[in-house]
């Protein structure tokens, strides 16, 4: 992206859009901080908005089919919000004031954070990220949450949710909580630790050990796991909308066709290639016999399906 006028200096800036994120002691307690962070080193670009500029972004985003994750803060309004888009369009919008308690999400949430962004002091801050880690976010808005038993310790249940994403196939998170704020965040994608994200450390190397190894660092941690279930990934469509609005006047209701996309992953899973998206949806027929095996051991989630819709709360 280009950088537009500066009105604060870059350290400013940057310390601004940090408070969306975590604190010193490497805690986030700001749902707008859940979203995937940048991965490159690099400082991302951080610009001001105006009515005009920030209307090209979105058009280029959706334009060129992006997936990435728009962060803005509003000084003047005491506002923050974040987006996570995938392939130009919004998967999952979360809008919060410093003086409310609560949270808009999805259209809502998107459609106040655009009045928000066309103030002038409002900090807009772009990125890019991988297809498999919007998907595997979009869970803890999606997807399905997992209810551990009472008496379950937080070992028991990252074992548990970790053991079902991974062996299901389930794209999915699992947060590590410390208090009242997470503390990291692991991406499950087809099978894999596709990334993990401490608050205080940054990315780390994507493993399961890595993953067990969080719990160690922090002081009375609870988990909460989400997954993804979907059949295909064409089932996503539903779940956004468009940046611009533009889409939806120009497809008209028409099946969602992508230029970018690789209609090879789209074919039946057998013949999918490895590493294609459509094969982390392959998942919801090996769930079955993954609760069977648990069923028949003396498994944590004995007495029904422990994975409850976030969308039927």
């Amino acid at each position: 992206m280009s950088v537009w006028k500066d009105k604060r200096s870059h350290l400013e800036q940057a310390q601004m859009l940090q408070t969306t994120v975590g604190n010193k002691h490497g805690l986030n307690r700001r749902a707008v901080g859940l979203f995937p962070q940048p991965k490159e080193e690099k400082a991302t670009t951080i610009d001001l908005s105006s009515q005009v500029k920030f209307h090209n972004l979105l058009v280029a985003i959706e334009g060129r089919e992006e997936t990435c994750v728009i962060r803005m803060v509003s000084p003047s309004q005491k506002a923050r919000a974040a987006a996570l888009v995938f392939r130009g369009r919004v998967l999952a919008c979360v809008y919060g004031r410093d003086d409310s308690d609560t949270q808009l999400l999805g259209q809502e949430a998107f459609s106040q954070a655009k009045l928000q962004m066309l103030s002038s002091d409002a900090i807009i801050d772009t990125y890019k990220i991988d297809d498999k880690t919007a998907i595997a976010a979009s869970s803890i808005f999606h997807g399905e949450l997992y209810d551990p038993q009472c008496m379950m310790t937080a070992n028991d249940v990252l074992q548990y949710s970790l053991d079902h994403l991974l062996e299901s196939n389930a794209p999915g998170t699992i947060i590590i909580n410390e208090s009242d704020g997470a503390k990291a965040i692991v991406y499950i994608f087809k099978g894999k630790v596709h990334g993990i994200f401490s608050y205080k450390d940054g990315w780390l190397e994507p493993s399961i050990e890595g993953t067990k190894a969080l719990l160690h660092e922090v002081y009375g941690a609870t988990i909460s796991a989400s997954k993804l279930r979907l059949c295909n990934i064409w089932e996503l469509k539903p779940l956004t909308f468009s940046l611009t609005g533009l889409e939806e006047q120009l497809t008209n209701g028409k099946q969602y066709a992508s230029l970018s996309l690789d209609y090879s992953e789209l074919s039946k899973i057998e013949q999918k290639q490895k590493d294609s998206l459509s094969n982390s949806f392959s998942h919801i027929e090996r769930e079955e016999e993954f609760a069977a095996q648990q069923n028949q051991s003396q498994g944590p989630n004995k007495g029904g399906n422990p994975w409850k819709s976030i969308r039927s709360k």
